[in-house]
């Protein structure tokens, strides 16, 4: 009843819209097939043992011997479902952090806009987009790639990226820890002050894609979204251009603002 609400299905995550994220999710989905299968048998076997053992009027309940081996029948097909378990976990974790490649609808970064990454396989020949997610009590502001530190274009709570292209995120906190989680686009990832981590994705369609923090990091931590907003490249290459002229016109006007006071009889 209350996992639509939660953007789940009743049985599992949502669909995902990055590779990493159906990684993710096929991920989950042999688990929960594998854990399903081994509670039916456990059930199935449990129900015969008790109509096959039980006591009946007039005769006593039949008594079982196992010999040593009993239990290592048993044992072994279910030691091989663990290793099973195991090395898919392995393998679908290292596809989740290998970065793929932007696709044919996707915006080509050049060479300045190249992300370096550190945890992350990156494929010969990839440019991924690089941004910056920073976490702070209690929102998020995104920085886009060109420009100078400390000088770039920024965005508060809505990051906007283009469709079909690969975006690594650079992802660090300024005060105490938070979590980046969008669920159709990826896993978790802890934003932890003075250290940063890595996380990438590539939206496979246009639209708006919502997350929120799951780490308690303050009193108002409930509060703390995130979206999303994937678009074709063109709107996103005027996103940036609009922005950048949007805050360089605010700092032109606090800039006037703060040299008026400064000047006698200049004031407001």
């Amino acid at each position: 009843m209350f996992a639509a609400p939660a953007q789940a299905t009743i049985f599992g995550p949502r669909a995902g819209h990055s590779p990493n994220a159906d990684d993710i999710r096929t991920a989950y989905w042999v688990a929960i097939t594998i854990a399903a299968l081994l509670v039916i048998a456990v059930h199935v076997f449990l129900i015969a043992v008790i109509f096959r053992f039980r006591a009946r009027r007039g005769r006593a309940p039949q008594r079982f011997a196992a010999a040593p081996g009993a239990f290592t029948r048993p044992t072994v097909p279910l030691a091989v479902v663990a290793a099973g378990v195991f090395v898919v976990g392995i393998v679908m974790a290292d596809n989740a952090r290998d970065v793929k490649p932007t696709g044919p609808q996707g915006l080509n970064a050049s060479t300045s806009l190249v992300a370096q990454v550190g945890a992350l396989g990156v494929p010969s020949g990839t440019k991924p987009l690089a941004i910056n997610a920073i976490g702070q009590q209690w929102l998020w502001r995104f920085e886009y790639p060109g420009g100078q530190p400390g000088n770039r274009v920024f965005s508060y709570g809505e990051l906007v990226v283009p469709v079909d292209t690969t975006v690594v995120l650079h992802i660090t906190s300024t005060d105490v820890m938070h979590r980046w989680f969008i669920p159709a686009l990826g896993g978790q990832v802890d934003a932890v002050p003075g250290k940063t981590a890595e996380t990438w994705f590539r939206a496979d369609r246009e639209g708006v894609y919502r997350g929120q923090s799951t780490f308690f990091s303050g009193s108002a931590y409930s509060v703390m979204r995130a979206w999303v907003r994937v678009v074709s490249p063109d709107a996103y290459q005027q996103y940036v251009r609009q922005r950048g002229r949007d805050l360089a016109a605010a700092q032109r006007y606090v800039q006037q603002k703060v040299t008026q006071s400064a000047l006698p009889g200049l004031g407001p």
